[in-house]
């Protein structure tokens, strides 16, 4: 059996003022804890410019391909969320929005990495942990983040900032406000093929977050803290866990645990 693992973190995206502070932390502390707590056999990172578009697809696509049956599995995701109109031609989002994982130089649609985990061997056991925002309200709440801070009796530059990158187009984004929402087709979780840890619900911010003097995502830094203190739980204990410090006063968001009812039950990372 063969454990490998990618990890991504961005912090860095050009022209956007809009850069992160803890998405890198957050890959290098997946890293190490795959490497030093689960004795995994490879573990691959892209940070910053090196995830691309073209590399966080092929580092994904290889991940899966690559793995025989009985192999662990692990692509974690540190960086901002955003949404793009759905396709016309192959609508499937209750809100008219496909959901997107902000690469340093473009974006990956949720309709791309599900193309990706579909060819996972059977019997391969992925985990996709995504700690990053799927907004679909608020799409400027990053540039208030000072004024939350006074509020909070927090230094601006402590302030915790919405892992959410705005569609470029602000037309755009107030009409999408008043898309009407259709029947969604469903993806039971029944049928998925991977456990998913995300950092928020489809509606909500995960938050980059000063946390003990350092900055990682809210649910990084909560799910790694947990995990430490027993790394034979199962999902739906370590869940039930992690739910319980979010959300928070200062963060709500709400970390989401998704994926065959059987496979929630078993030990993480294996």
């Amino acid at each position: 059996m063969a454990k490998k693992a990618i990890c991504i973190g961005i912090n860095d995206y050009p022209g956007t003022y809009n850069d992160l502070s803890g998405c890198v932390n957050d890959a290098d502390d997946w890293a190490t804890l795959f490497k030093a707590d689960y004795g995994f056999d490879s573990v691959t990172q892209l940070k910053d410019s090196q995830a691309t578009m073209s590399a966080m697809k092929a580092a994904l696509e290889g991940l899966v391909t690559g793995a025989g049956a009985d192999d662990v599995i692990v692509f974690t995701y540190s960086g901002h969320g955003t949404w793009v109109p759905d396709g016309a031609e192959d609508p499937d989002e209750m809100d008219n929005r496909d959901e997107a994982l902000c690469a340093y130089d473009g974006l990956v649609l949720d309709d791309e990495i599900r193309g990706i985990i579909a060819k996972l061997t059977p019997g391969a056991r992925l985990t996709v942990i995504s700690d990053s925002c799927f907004s679909g309200g608020v799409t400027r709440a990053a540039l208030r983040r000072g004024n939350e801070a006074v509020a909070r009796g927090l230094m601006p530059s402590e302030a915790p900032k919405p892992r959410y990158m705005p569609p470029e187009d602000d037309t755009l984004a107030l009409q999408s406000l008043r898309l009407p929402v259709r029947r969604r087709i469903f993806y039971p979780e029944s049928g998925m093929s991977e456990i998913l840890i995300t950092g928020c619900n489809a509606l909500e911010y995960s938050y980059d977050a000063h946390i003990n003097g350092r900055w990682n995502g809210a649910m990084s830094a909560h799910a790694l803290q947990i995990i430490r203190t027993d790394t034979g739980m199962s999902y739906l204990d370590f869940h039930k866990q992690l739910r319980r410090f979010l959300p928070s006063s200062q963060y709500n968001q709400r970390p989401q645990l998704e994926g065959p009812t059987a496979m929630k039950f078993r030990p993480l990372f294996s």
